[in-house]
């Protein structure tokens, strides 16, 4: 076994580096564990975050503007495909609409909890 000795000064800016990269790791781990995560929202929550009716939403579903699934009889659609369809002005909205989406879906489900 080789023993190799530094300074303590040296150990501890060593030791310091390590925890950092440590820590930024953990930070891209939990993001991306965060962003994989699907969050799925049923046609009321949908109708109520967008402003519109659950006919309107029918028709976007209808005319394919909107991606959605069904489970058990029950129109289920994704955060994120919802958004996209905001970025790509597939649903008509105004510029402030996909902020005031994420910020409103956030408040609504800590109103929840």
């Amino acid at each position: 076994m080789e023993l190799i000795t530094f300074e303590s000064k040296a150990y501890h800016e060593l030791v310091g580096k390590i925890d950092k990269i440590a820590g930024y790791i953990a930070k891209c781990e939990t993001s991306a564990s965060v962003e994989k995560k699907e969050i799925w929202l049923d046609s009321n929550e949908v109708a109520e975050l967008l402003k519109i009716s659950t006919r309107t939403l029918q028709r976007l579903r209808k005319d394919n503007l909107i991606s959605y699934s069904y489970l058990r009889g029950k129109c289920l659609y994704r955060l994120s495909d919802i958004e996209k369809s905001l970025r790509e002005r597939l649903i008509p909205s105004d510029p402030k609409t996909l902020e005031e989406f994420r910020k409103k879906y956030m408040l609504h489900t800590t109103r929840q909890f």
